[in-house]
């Protein structure tokens, strides 16, 4: 009887985790080699760099979307020439990629991960960031394929990080920070 008091109360521990679990999320991501999460990149001076900005509803109870709002900001100084394409389909864009942007497909979403959309901007040798942003009137919306659809939202996996290692977002996954050796060292002496 008290094995299976244990073996019940280790379920219910179990679930409640993973219903609290951050990491299963709607994720979006900057993704310089989509599926590959490469979130960061080296390239030469003077070429050209596509990111893209990818959602993943793997591990979201949602499992498809049809509208997605966000807003782009990249480190001045590194980029010239930017070219931004939905790779929804039917292609609606309805804003700019700087200051707020809602790309709506004519098809419902359901294959992941899915690549919405696709920077392109000439890389000028100096090191920065591809950030996701909320756009400033509809933050971090996804709208669903129901009918009228529902609003949900996302969280931001990974930043990219273009000449320099990537920014993580706040799903919560684990961040990386940069320290010396000796610093390390201190934390165990």
């Amino acid at each position: 009887m008290r094995s299976a008091a244990m073996a019940l109360l280790a379920i219910a521990l179990w679930t409640s985790v993973a219903a609290a679990n951050p990491i299963i999320a709607e994720w979006f991501y900057v993704d310089f080699d989509p599926p590959n999460h490469l979130y960061g990149i080296y390239p030469a001076a003077n070429s050209v760099v596509d990111a893209y900005l990818v959602l993943d509803l793997t591990m979201s109870p949602a499992q498809q979307f049809r509208a997605i709002s966000f807003r782009l900001e990249l480190t001045p100084g590194m980029w010239a020439d930017p070219v931004f394409t939905s790779l929804l389909p039917g292609g609606v864009v309805v804003g700019a990629w700087n200051t707020g942007v809602t790309l709506t497909s004519t098809d419902c979403i359901t294959s992941f991960p899915a690549p919405v959309a696709r920077l392109s901007f000439r890389y000028l040798g100096s090191p920065g960031d591809v950030l996701i942003r909320d756009h400033p009137q509809k933050p971090r919306w996804i709208v669903d394929c129901a009918e009228p659809g529902q609003v949900f939202t996302y969280c931001v996996w990974s930043h990219g990080g273009v000449g320099k290692g990537p920014i993580a977002g706040d799903c919560g996954g684990s961040s990386v920070r940069e320290v010396t050796w000796t610093a390390i060292r201190s934390l165990y002496r």
